[in-house]
């Protein structure tokens, strides 16, 4: 059995460690990832469907254990391929503060709202939504950028949240769209992104 231990590490590197003990290990090797992080699981959760893999989880106390064993053979899970788009016309959007713009904050945050408001109407939907810093409050409960957001996932945008700054601001239980990630997952998106708007 191969164990990965994670325990004290923030993200990205739980999931950099996890990815390079997968590859290492052996086909029918069972494999064991340990964690003490919350945001940290939901990630390497999230990495492990892109593999098709389905761990089994078990939790005592802070320390949460991921059980599986490596397939013959491992997807290609670099291209994203849930988020394709046409070629040369995908973009993503990444929203770093929960204004819009600089000048009075009041007008900022009423400019930011009919952006996202406005953006579910658009002919051509971005690939993703990154969120973060001040940013991950337009996806809180009660907020009406939290239903925009949520019609977006629907039509298969990805809203992903930054874990850090979710855990920053203690919003976790009232995050109502998107999947908690790290800097990692984000840092991906915009390298491979064929065009980034910032509002």
């Amino acid at each position: 059995m191969k164990q990965i231990d994670t325990r004290g590490q923030l993200c990205p590197a739980p999931l950099i460690l996890a990815k390079k003990g997968i590859e290492e290990a052996t086909a029918g090797e069972m494999i064991e990832i340990l964690t003490d992080n919350d945001t940290a699981l939901c990630n390497l959760r999230n990495y492990l469907a892109e593999l098709k893999l389905t761990p089994q989880l078990r939790s005592e106390g802070a320390v949460h254990t991921l059980t599986l064993v490596k397939p013959g053979r491992l997807p290609d899970t670099s291209g994203a391929e849930r988020f394709c788009t046409t070629p040369g016309k995908d973009y993503i959007v990444v929203i770093k503060s929960d204004v819009m713009g600089q000048g009075d904050s009041q007008l900022g945050q009423i400019l930011l709202r009919a952006f996202v408001n406005s953006l579910k109407e658009a002919a051509l939907l971005p690939k993703a939504i990154l969120l973060y810093n001040s940013g991950i409050k337009i996806a809180l409960t009660g907020t009406d950028t939290a239903a925009s957001l949520q019609e977006l996932e629907e039509k298969g945008v990805a809203i992903i949240a930054c874990g850090t700054c979710v855990d920053y601001y203690e919003v976790k239980n009232q995050l109502a769209v998107g999947m908690i990630s790290n800097m990692f997952t984000l840092t991906r998106y915009m390298s491979e992104a064929g065009h980034i708007v910032y509002p």
